[in-house]
């Protein structure tokens, strides 16, 4: 058997009977998942906002002030969306509860109420997130109010009421003779004049004023919209967004835990006995990475193989992830030698492993998600080996990358490996113990 190998199975066996060593390197990490995914999977409390995107096809005075009064709604924050396709990629997405799209031609109050052709359908669409269904009616009324709003305003303002019946002599003066005969035109031109007296006398409503919803409105008014959910590069669950780096702390624990492995041996004199034997320094700094390398492996499968069977973490590319896992344990194997070479005493690597580690988990993504971090944030996590352990590992549990997706994340733990690695190596064999 190869000397390196024989010492990997040997500091392997030593880290198996370290119940402190087992627990950093698996219990806390599972202790870490389960914590927090029930954090981020809990009810909390009061609802937030519904995010809408708005899709105005229209943009005339009409829709812009319906926009307006969804916008005024404490139930819903809305976005402006460039295109109804868009707004439906949102939705899929569960970037957005619900869309809402105002087709072209659209005139808000009373023209809008009863100037449409009954067969022409709602005057409005909403497609809702499937998984949100609970919102829809809510969604739906609030909508619904909107355009009784926009009907109360035609009533209770003089000027918008008689814009309203400028614009219907017009519609009705384009009218076909074939579908509309003489004694009904008559009429509605009976009927615009008296109209128009009434907003004659009609002072401008307040801006203040609102106007409630009646129970039952609204029905025809608006068209709901299939939206089929797209669950590719999506979370399912609280877990399988504390899980990635959940693993991260497992392969941390093996990395603090083996680098303190070779202070000790040189305090205890095994360190002396090995060199004596026909073992090269590089052998020995090679059995000590291995060892670190199977046992954060290791870890990650027990930790993965939990997420999985009890809490229903799903992977999405196997491949991928498994070759994130392995550049992930090899980048902490590599930074637990250079934590190794560069201490001299088993407190002091035990204690600057932490303080090395911990700024960087903290920013990486090991205490706050990288989905729930600020812009700069992130862009301060790109120097930390957590941030990109997390994406490799996320690319196969639920972020579903292919290879070329997880090339960079691939990339930068192989490089910061063998960088590492050859520097740790450069400075062992330079030293004198």
């Amino acid at each position: 058997m190869p000397p390196a190998l024989t010492i990997a199975l040997k500091d392997l066996r030593l880290f198996w009977r370290d119940r402190m060593a087992l627990f950093w390197s698996l219990a806390f990490p599972l202790m870490f998942g389960l914590f927090f995914g029930s954090i981020f999977g809990g009810d909390g409390g009061d609802r937030a906002a519904m995010a809408v995107a708005v899709v105005d096809e229209s943009d005339n005075e009409g829709s812009r002030a319906f926009v307006q009064r969804l916008r005024g709604s404490a139930s819903l924050e809305v976005d402006a969306v460039a295109s109804v396709e868009q707004a439906r990629a949102q939705v899929r997405k569960g970037e957005r509860v619900a869309y809402v799209r105002i087709p072209a031609g659209f005139e808000d109050g009373a023209i809008a109420m009863f100037g449409r052709d009954p067969d022409a359908g709602g005057v409005i669409e909403i497609g809702v997130d499937p998984a949100r269904t609970a919102e829809q009616g809510y969604l739906q009324g609030l909508v619904s109010q909107s355009l009784f709003q926009g009907l109360g305003r035609s009533f209770s303002d003089g000027a918008a009421m008689r814009r309203d019946l400028d614009q219907a002599r017009r519609q009705l003066a384009r009218a076909d003779d074939g579908a509309l005969s003489p004694a009904r035109r008559a009429a509605l031109g009976t009927l615009f004049d008296a109209l128009d007296d009434v907003g004659r006398t009609t002072p401008q409503a307040s801006p203040a004023s609102e106007t409630a919803a009646a129970p039952g409105f609204g029905e025809g008014m608006v068209t709901m919209a299939e939206v089929a959910r797209d669950e590719r590069g999506l979370p399912r669950s609280p877990y399988e967004i504390t899980f990635p780096s959940a693993i991260v702390w497992g392969l941390v624990g093996c990395a603090t835990a083996f680098a303190s492995s070779l202070v000790r041996e040189r305090t205890a004199g095994t360190l002396l006995r090995l060199q004596v034997a026909p073992i090269g320094r590089a052998q020995l700094l090679l059995g000590k990475g291995l060892a670190c390398f199977f046992a954060g492996i290791g870890s990650a499968v027990v930790l993965l193989a939990i997420g999985v069977l009890a809490l229903g973490v799903r992977v999405a590319a196997p491949g991928v992830l498994a070759a994130g896992i392995v550049l992930a344990a090899a980048c902490f194997t590599s930074v637990m030698m250079i934590m190794a070479v560069l201490g001299k005493t088993e407190a002091a690597v035990a204690g600057g492993s932490w303080v090395i580690l911990m700024p960087l988990a903290m920013i990486g993504g090991g205490m706050i998600p990288l989905v729930a971090m600020p812009s700069w944030m992130l862009t301060a996590s790109t120097v930390s080996p957590f941030r990109w352990s997390i994406l490799a590992i996320e690319g196969g549990i639920w972020r579903d990358l292919d290879a070329g997706d997880a090339a960079v994340p691939f990339a930068v733990l192989l490089g910061s490996a063998l960088v590492l690695y050859a520097l740790a190596a450069t400075i062992y064999a330079r030293s004198r113990s």
